[in-house]
């Protein structure tokens, strides 16, 4: 029953930030409706086996999350709500995995198995991308699975190396080999986080067959689509997009350092919960094969992740759970009262944050996004709410302060979400300029979009034909060519032009729709390349 109420309260917490994460916001560009367009463009186009953008094939990522996104959408209908929630479902099925594999690694601890996800879920960073279509929950996932195979084959389960070829193979079909990062370091260094299953004579040997299994799997995909899509998409899914990226990312090149100043917020808010990081009892560390493993996984991962040359702070989430694992794990086995003063940091951190979102409006005079502006004042309230409800009543035990933190963090999370989704939202909307586009496709509008194109306005519109890509200097001879044509053009000029048939506050500037050449066409920008969110 109690391992029953648990998984209830999970799921509730899940459902609180997935639901109101969907309702808070449209899908945000450039990355969120970049995926859409080419999951959209899947399904107009009925290619399953190389992903299109505008009509190009589109080698950035695998297609995993595509077919998944059209085989839901073939069963409840197009629609931006299925797409965004199938990330969101992985990181459910990722909070049960590590439930699971906590109960593996300690079995006579099912306290950890309770507070692990809670983990999870109390931990900003993984709450606000359960809400986010991006690809790496999916990774996630992939790489419970197979870490999990592997701790099951250490301890004698030969099923274990089946879970751990399909970890890689699904995984690499998520995320290509970024799966390789958190999970080769986890199987090659089995014999020292478990030197009593894992025998270098027998565990190697299987240990590369699996891998190889594994990637010999995703070639079933792979090939294929290289022959299909054609020599520079071959070579892009085969080698840029694989090693390419590890060496010289064409995407997001950041130095080594760069994820070091963000491990604060990887384990925020627990980093302010001084139990977590105490020892909790006597039995050394060195002894319990489930902290040598998550050290290694965290650890070994994070160089690894560090060593690649393209770099977004989301794509540490591999690593979290197992920080979770080890947070839990170092909780004291006893169920004592936890003193109050032991959530005060956090409680004070909740506090700060209700500050800014309170008092952001009058800081949106330095140099800040408009939008900062609109933020809801209501939203601080409700986080300094949650901020009282840790410390009072004082909790009972300390599985329910880990509770409480989690619920907390959850609702801290959604009001942060609702605050920044309802003020950016008009400034981030791509759907207006989208249904424009829309109408003038149905009337076989010639259409073209000046600058890089990500197809930000194609599943918003429901486009069935590409635009054509324009340089910015080129958008007038191309008007002069095509007479009833329609140009997408952006500009940092807020003041409207003439020759401009819509246009729409846009990332700081201004989208507009432009029928005729006009003087204003020396001011336009490229829309630039890349990924952003408010």
């Amino acid at each position: 029953m109690r391992r029953r109420r648990a998984a209830l309260f999970v799921v509730a917490l899940w459902a609180v930030v997935v639901a109101g994460g969907l309702a808070a916001r449209p899908a945000w560009p450039i990355d969120e409706t970049r995926y859409l367009a080419v999951a959209w463009e899947m399904w107009e186009g009925g290619n399953l086996l190389v992903p299109h953008l505008n009509g190009i094939p589109y080698s950035d990522k695998p297609p995993l999350l595509f077919w998944l996104v059209a085989a839901g959408w073939r069963l409840f209908g197009v629609s931006e709500w299925w797409a965004r929630l199938v990330p969101s479902l992985f990181a459910l099925g990722s909070l049960f995995a590590t439930a699971r594999l906590a109960r593996r690694l300690w079995p006579d601890r099912e306290d950890v198995a309770h507070a692990a996800p809670l983990f999870l879920l109390a931990t900003f960073f993984w709450s606000f991308f359960s809400t986010v279509f991006l690809f790496d929950m999916l990774l996630v996932f992939f790489a419970l699975v197979a870490v999990s195979g592997a701790v099951a084959a250490a301890e004698g389960d030969s099923r274990g190396w089946i879970a751990v070829t399909l970890g890689i193979a699904l995984g690499i079909l998520a995320k290509g080999p970024a799966i390789l990062l958190p999970v080769l370091p986890v199987i090659l260094t089995a014999p020292a986080w478990f030197p009593g299953g894992a025998r270098p004579a027998r565990w190697y040997p299987r240990a590369i067959a699996s891998i190889v299994a594994g990637l010999a799997l995703s070639l079933a995909w792979a090939l294929p689509a290289a022959l299909s899509g054609g020599r520079a998409y071959g070579e892009a899914i085969l080698w840029s997009q694989t090693a390419g990226r590890v060496t010289r990312a064409f995407a997001h090149p950041r130095p080594i350092w760069w994820y070091a100043p963000f491990l604060p917020l990887l384990a925020f808010p627990w980093v302010l919960w001084p139990s977590v990081w105490r020892r909790a009892d006597g039995r050394a560390p060195a002894r319990d094969k489930g902290l040598r493993l998550c050290a290694v996984w965290a650890g070994a991962g994070f160089v690894a992740f560090s060593l690649v040359s393209g770099k977004q702070v989301y794509y540490l989430l591999p690593l979290l759970p197992p920080l979770a694992l080890l947070g839990a794990r170092l909780l004291p086995a006893r169920e004592t009262a936890p003193r109050r003063r032991e959530l005060a940091f956090i409680a004070a951190a909740f506090v700060l944050l209700a500050a800014v979102l309170a008092g952001a409006r009058s800081l949106a005079h330095l140099g800040l996004p408009s939008w900062i502006s609109s933020l809801p004042p209501a939203a601080g309230l409700v986080v300094a709410i949650c901020a009282a409800a840790l410390l009072f009543p004082a909790p009972r035990t300390r599985g329910g302060a880990v509770e409480r933190v989690a619920a907390a963090s959850v609702v801290a999370v959604l009001a942060t979400l609702w605050a920044v989704g309802r003020a950016a939202a008009p400034t981030y909307d791509v759907s207006r300029i989208a249904r424009y586009l829309t109408e003038l496709e149905s009337e076989g509008r010639p259409l073209a979009h000046a600058g890089r194109y990500h197809g930000e306005y194609q599943f918003a519109g429901r486009l069935t034909r590409p635009l054509e890509v324009l340089e910015p200097d080129g958008v007038d001879r191309w008007l002069s060519r095509h007479p009833d044509g329609y140009v997408v053009v952006y500009s940092n000029r807020l003041i409207p032009e003439p020759e401009d048939e819509l246009r729409h506050d846009f990332r700081g500037g201004v989208v507009a729709v432009r029928h005729v050449p006009g003087r204003g066409s020396s001011r336009l920008k490229s829309p630039g390349a890349g990924s952003e969110t408010p």
